[in-house]
């Protein structure tokens, strides 16, 4: 059973009450501090203090002189303990427990596991080892299953028509070579027909059309055919004989012949033209 108490106190309400209390500044007939400053201020300087006792007067003065304690209404600190032990102790003043009732109280009330419908750790494994297993919920094969259900599938190299790589290699083998489609030959077989070719080199005595050549001696050929024929050192006074060497043209007419052949050319007109060269040479015959 709970103890019903009285409501406590509240702050407002407890400083009301220590403000009744005597305060201390009216248990002793003191001076405040602007009221000890007055007097200070009244008092002779010590410089004015000239007809002053020692030390060893004052000492003597002093213990004739009424002691504090006896000044004052006050209570000595072994007078003071009594009395502050006999005063209402703070636990008294609310209405409060203290640590060992509030623990009694605290042990009789609900445990927070049965404030909630809830399982303990151990009650909640047991359920679950109670419930179907995942692998029970569906319609599926472990691992081993599955890997003895797929050895047992066609293989996919049974499924499409194919060749394995050595049946495949081995027929490609069969099959006609490239270079016995083409009429061609090897590289080996080039190799040797161009070893067998004239070397560049070697064909450098030979003469071709597109380059001028210098025969240097005697040389024998048998049919010469050329457009013109360059005479070095020689004029148009000149013939090249077939035989080789060359004869003067003078050698052949004299200058009287030649000089009819210019006058005879030299009475014609400029726009007489004849067909042929040897219509030049019959009209050259007759004159």
């Amino acid at each position: 059973m709970i103890q019903v108490t009285p409501e406590p106190y509240n702050r407002e309400e407890i400083d009301e009450m220590f403000g009744k209390k005597l305060n201390i500044s009216d248990q002793i007939d003191v001076y405040t501090k602007q009221e000890d400053d007055a007097l200070l201020l009244l008092k002779a300087d010590k410089s004015e203090l000239i007809d002053a006792y020692s030390k060893t007067e004052d000492d003597a003065l002093l213990a004739l002189k009424l002691n504090i304690s006896d000044q004052i209404d006050a209570y000595n600190k072994t007078e003071a303990d009594a009395l502050l032990d006999d005063k209402l102790n703070i636990i008294d003043q609310i209405d409060a427990y203290n640590k060992s009732e509030d623990d009694a109280l605290l042990l009789l009330k609900a445990d927070k596991t049965e404030l909630i419908d809830a399982y303990s750790k151990t009650e909640a494994d047991a359920l679950l080892d109670d419930k179907l297993n995942i692998t029970d919920q569906i319609d599926a094969y472990n691992k081993t299953e599955a890997d003895a259900i797929l050895d047992d599938k066609l293989n996919i190299i049974d499924q499409i028509d194919a060749y394995n790589k050595s049946e495949a290699d081995a027929l490609l083998d069969d099959k006609l070579n490239i270079i016995d489609q083409i009429d061609a030959q090897s590289k080996l077989e080039d190799d040797a027909l161009l070893l067998l070719k004239a070397h560049k080199s070697a064909l450098a005595d030979y003469v071709n059309l597109g380059t001028a050549q210098t025969i240097t001696g005697q040389k024998q050929f048998n049919i010469i055919t050329v457009a013109n024929v360059s005479k070095q050192g020689k004029n148009d006074a000149s013939i090249l004989l077939t035989g080789g060497g060359d004869m003067l043209v003078s050698s052949l007419v004299n200058q009287t012949e030649l000089q009819e052949v210019r006058d005879i050319a030299s009475g014609k007109s400029k726009a007489y033209v004849f067909d042929t060269q040897s219509d030049l040479n019959d009209w050259m015959a007759i004159q």
